[in-house]
């Protein structure tokens, strides 16, 4: 049968892609190649959020062309969020690739290879309404760890995201639907699942019955042997109440957010077409902390925005250090094609924006730092799951508010939860020593 390897760019949830696509293949037969030097089918998962990533899949693919020549079994496929924005331009660029299928139509995945196979090239990219990619049989990379869609799409048009344009409007899973996987999952060995969505804490507003996220982690919280349970991402607008009390009261809910408030400035907040204020913002993190003291909020910024000035980076700043948080993801700007944003100049010089890039980090750094400092002595419950890519020597894991922690054991402890008293950090991770285990 085939092999197929799968190159995976982007977020969460393309990652949970390439794993549902995978197992279907693999449920049809077909064997997962090592490397693409050893595959009949090479897909690449991509990501529109930046030109970047979109570049570097033009390089990968476009490298492929001379093994096409010798190869002419050998089927080559772009699929997700750059094939569903740029199907014509991504048939034209690369003339030997096979498939080109948008998010929409990843369900069909399968049958639009052996299409291929036939007439080449074939283009994918409509947006059905019923679109389902469904998990199938038990693979996935690891047993005791799970993502879970729980909705697709974003409603916000935020004027510098491509995602309403590329994975559509928001719809909802319903309820049962999810809970039956995890309850599958649950019982195939898995212990911690995260809820993915574009926007998960909008989780819910088209069902019937009305629902919403905190009632799926209230349902979710009563399934026996599920440890943990994270969500992402989520927009500080939709951040409700019940879902603070969610964290506060449901055990197997973990302390810790990815709440990006991607600007400190107003001023950009307003251009970005985010909906909130900085205040709002510093309120809101107030508020979570005072309901749950042990939270970690992992942020979101972009920088140089168009016309971003120095006074408001300095406010993205003041931002970040005030708030506090666990990390940051910092993004220069890069304007997408069909946003509202792509219409305004793109008037921050490059190296301006690496500047601020690297200022905010060095900022996140010294945060980062003393936070986990201040953890130093106790002893953190982690989930271990693995080796340690920077020294195999060591196993790693993370603690309930994901913090990455390193220590000495046996690889037998891969999956379980065990007690590790931490003894040093750096700014990204915590090391420590083995001190219970379960």
């Amino acid at each position: 049968m085939p092999r197929v390897f799968i190159e995976t760019f982007g977020c969460q949830m393309n990652k949970l892609d390439s794993e549902l696509i995978l197992g279907r293949l693999l449920s049809l037969g077909y064997e997962e190649a090592r490397s693409p030097d050893d595959a009949d089918v090479i897909l690449f998962n991509t990501c529109s959020v930046r030109k970047h990533a979109e570049e570097r899949v033009f390089s990968r693919a476009g490298a492929l062309k001379r093994r096409k020549e010798r190869d002419h079994y050998l089927l080559i496929g772009v699929i997700g969020c750059m094939a569903q924005k740029d199907a014509v331009e991504v048939a034209s660029r690369l003339p030997h690739v096979d498939l080109v299928c948008g998010t929409r139509m990843l369900h069909r995945l399968p049958e639009l290879i052996e299409e291929a196979r036939s007439r080449s090239p074939v283009l994918a990219v409509a947006t059905p309404e019923d679109f389902r990619l469904s998990r199938s049989g038990s693979f996935r990379r690891n047993h005791f760890q799970a993502f879970v869609a729980a909705m697709r799409g974003c409603d916000n048009f935020c004027s510098y995201c491509i995602v309403p344009y590329v994975r559509g409007r928001e719809i909802s899973r319903p309820t049962d639907e999810i809970a039956d996987e995890v309850k599958t999952l649950v019982d195939d060995g898995c212990v911690e699942i995260t809820l993915l969505g574009q926007n998960i804490d909008s989780y819910g507003k088209r069902l019937s019955p009305r629902a919403d996220l905190a009632h799926l982690l209230a349902r979710l919280d009563r399934i026996d042997g599920l440890r943990r349970i994270r969500f992402v991402t989520s927009h500080p607008l939709d951040f409700s109440d019940r879902m603070i009390s969610a964290i506060a009261d449901l055990p197997s809910v973990c302390e810790n957010v990815h709440l990006p408030p991607q600007s400190g400035s107003d001023r950009i907040l307003k251009l970005m077409k985010r909906g909130y204020t900085s205040a709002y913002y510093r309120d809101l993190a107030a508020k979570l902390r005072d309901a749950v003291p042990d939270v970690t909020i992992a942020a979101d910024f972009i920088v140089g925005f168009p016309t971003e000035s120095d006074d408001d980076f300095r406010q993205s700043c003041s931002l970040l250090q005030d708030v506090g948080f666990q990390n940051s993801f910092i993004f220069k700007y890069s304007p997408r094609p069909g946003t509202a944003a792509a219409d305004m100049p793109d008037d921050v010089p490059p190296e301006e924006k690496a500047r601020r890039n690297n200022l905010l980090l060095d900022i996140q750094r010294r945060i980062s730092l003393t936070q986990k400092t201040a953890l130093i002595d106790s002893t953190q419950e982690v989930l271990v799951e693995g080796p340690s890519k920077r020294d195999r020597s060591k196993l790693t894991g993370r603690t309930r508010t994901n913090h990455i922690v390193a220590f000495e054991g046996p690889q037998a402890l891969e999956g379980t939860f065990v007690g590790v008293r931490i003894t040093s950090c750096t700014p990204l991770t915590l090391f420590g020593e083995l001190a219970s285990s379960s």
